[in-house]
């Protein structure tokens, strides 16, 4: 059993775990992995820094973080918070 870290990078929507393979992940991607609908926002949770609303044509680096990329949802319209 090898105890050696992935190089895969960590990715958290809503607090679940997904596997991804490549560096980067656009919204459209978060979405479908997730399966989440057309209808919530998705946002980057950026440590120091407000969080960053991610949409459909976003492209995320998920190897610029130290430790895991996460994202959270909401809504359309709500109020973040």
């Amino acid at each position: 059993m090898s105890t050696e870290k992935s190089n895969r990078p960590e990715l958290f929507i809503d607090n679940e775990r997904y596997d991804w393979d490549e560096d980067t992940i656009t919204g459209r991607q978060i979405r479908v992995l997730a399966s989440l609908p057309d209808d919530v926002q998705i946002f980057h949770k950026v440590p120091g820094h407000p969080d960053q609303e991610i949409k459909d044509d976003t492209v995320v680096d998920l190897t610029k973080q130290k430790g895991p990329d996460r994202f959270w949802t909401q809504p359309v319209g709500s109020q973040a918070g």
